[in-house]
């Protein structure tokens, strides 16, 4: 009797825990998702230039051409600052001094030339309607090389929140249109993520990338036609969302 008694008990146990497994699974199988994807965008104007530009000098003699170079550099920077461009909206991006060379065909040797210093200045002009005119001033007051002209916003933070309102939106709308398309209701939110891209194209300029001379600059007379245009802030998000 005792030993009947002991195994209508180790039954029930197993019973019990065939139960409890069985139970896990269903949850584990109810647990219904759906991914979605949101695009948000918003156009911006800008607002600020970047420019980069050089003063190229050349010549036979180091200390000479160093001089030279800064001097016009000096020339440079005092009628940008004139023009209304703060000191710290100046700053040196790369300075070099090194002699040219070439290789000479009857000899077999290679040729020193003469010594080229090269100072490289970026300015950073906050009211976009100026960039036209520091360029022409730059361009006047010795600088020969005309590298890029970038724009940019000042605040991208404002329309980054816009664009991911408009992202988690269409989100949260496709979600609900596939819970409804499949008999369901939509629950919480189980995780979320975010990409934003934004960049404003570079411009085209009319000056030419190359050191240029005197007369070049002479030619210059006319304006340098620059415009700022617009860019786009787009936000995406990847939403996953419980169905209920």
């Amino acid at each position: 009797m005792k030993r009947n008694f002991t195994l209508i008990t180790g039954a029930f146990f197993l019973g019990m825990i065939s139960f409890t497994s069985c139970t896990i699974k269903q949850d584990n199988y109810a647990r219904r998702t759906v991914s979605v994807s949101g695009t948000g965008s918003v156009t911006i104007e800008a607002d600020n230039a970047t420019i980069i530009l050089s003063v190229i000098t050349k010549g036979d003699d180091v200390a000479e051409t160093s001089d030279r170079n800064a001097k016009k550099m000096a020339e440079v920077q005092a009628a940008v600052m004139n023009a209304g461009i703060s000191k710290e909206c100046i700053s040196t991006q790369n300075y070099s001094v090194y002699q040219e060379s070439h290789y000479d065909n009857k000899t077999g040797k290679q040729i020193q030339d003469d010594y080229r210093v090269t100072n490289e200045i970026k300015i950073l002009v906050k009211k976009i309607s100026m960039a036209s005119e520091v360029i022409d001033l730059s361009l006047k007051s010795g600088a020969n090389q005309l590298s890029s002209l970038s724009y940019g916003v000042t605040d991208t933070e404002t329309a980054k929140k816009q664009a991911r309102s408009l992202a988690i939106q269409q989100a949260h709308e496709s979600a609900n249109l596939l819970a409804g398309a499949s008999g369901s209701k939509l629950g919480k939110v189980l995780s979320i993520s975010e990409h934003a891209d934004y960049a404003f194209p570079r411009a085209r300029l009319m000056k030419a990338a190359s050191p240029m001379n005197e007369a070049m600059l002479e030619d210059s007379a006319v304006s340098t036609p620059v415009s700022g245009g617009s860019s786009t802030v787009t936000v995406t998000v990847d939403a996953v969302y419980q169905l209920r």
